[in-house]
């Protein structure tokens, strides 16, 4: 409705404008002095345009419009199925029918059917279940790193809780830790590792002061180079420098009497520290600590040249560089 008022308005003023510009009449004063501007010299063209324009915006203002007939909507869709008339059942055998007793004789009792003798049964003992195989704390360790070298981190991680949950006294307390900070640190997680460390510190110290010897230092040395690895690591280098320190002072302090393995171990903690050293701007100090580290892993590849000569080409290699950097 309310375009057609708008059509018939518009369609009006149109008309009109183009009746009185065109020259075909007047309206009283109105439009005879308009100012076209640039139209000026096609005035009849532009009446004639807007009165054509405004007779059709009457028509089709004024003309009725058919209704449009209403689109029945279609049915929804029944997506049920139809209701299925139950059939009578059919029994596949028919029951016989039961005799009738003449009239006036008396029915036959019928027969009680006699008991089934029950089978007997034959009763066989089952096999005892076998007891369950118990997990030794050394089985599931060697079994930890086994998985470790096949990289199967899934199932390492699910030994590596029970190995925790199976650790009983310090020394194993101390071991699980140390295999645990090892595993966070292989995924970065350094704060994790950092803090299994830490408790691998505290068990192995309470091992070594209630059963002091090689082992129990072994075992602190190693889980204070893990501190110290981890401090170096997250830039904490005081830290890291007295772990190293102390790991040393361990190592050292078993001289030529100590195993192959723990030979190997001094080498190992004297080359972290001085690469700490090194690092701090230590270069003589650091010098010494290889040139110690040389002479460990000489005498290991001169024993067993197969198993530790690849340290001592590493370790002289390293020397090498250290003593152009000092000379330099």
């Amino acid at each position: 409705m309310m375009a057609r008022l708008v059509g018939v308005v518009l369609g009006t003023i149109l008309a009109t404008s183009g009746y009185v510009i065109a020259g075909l009449g007047v309206l009283g004063g109105w439009a005879q002095n308009l100012d076209l501007g640039p139209f000026e010299p096609h005035r009849p063209f532009v009446g004639w345009a807007a009165a054509i324009t405004g007779a059709v915006l009457l028509v089709a203002a004024l003309t009725p419009r058919p209704k449009r007939k209403a689109r029945g909507r279609p049915a929804p869709a029944d997506l049920e199925p139809p209701p299925v008339a139950a059939a009578a059942p059919i029994l596949a055998v028919e029951p016989a029918p039961e005799p009738v007793a003449p009239v006036g004789e008396p029915a036959a009792a019928e027969p009680e059917p006699e008991p089934k003798p029950t089978p007997a049964v034959a009763l066989t003992s089952e096999p005892a279940p076998e007891p369950a195989t118990t997990e030794t704390f050394d089985a599931l360790r060697a079994q930890l790193a086994a998985l470790s070298r096949q990289e199967a981190w899934s199932e390492a991680a699910r030994t590596l809780n029970r190995l925790l949950r199976l650790a009983d006294d310090d020394r194993e307390k101390a071991l699980s830790r140390l295999d645990l900070g090892d595993f966070a640190r292989g995924q970065g997680r350094l704060d994790d590792a950092a803090e299994a460390y830490e408790e691998a510190v505290g068990h192995a110290r309470d091992l070594r002061a209630a059963s002091p010897g090689p082992a129990a230092d072994d075992l602190l040395a190693g889980a204070l180079s893990g501190v110290g690895d981890v401090a170096e690591l997250e830039g904490r280098l005081n830290d890291a420098l007295a772990a190293f320190e102390e790991a040393l002072a361990l190592r050292r302090s078993h001289g030529e009497d100590a195993d192959p393995n723990a030979r190997r171990a001094l080498s190992v903690s004297l080359e972290r520290l001085a690469d700490l050293r090194e690092d701090r701007g230590h270069r003589m100090r650091a010098l010494d600590l290889y040139r110690e580290s040389y002479d460990v892993a000489a005498r290991l590849a001169a024993a067993d040249p197969a198993r530790f000569g690849a340290d001592l080409a590493s370790t002289r290699e390293r020397l090498a560089e250290l003593e152009a950097k000092v000379a330099g």
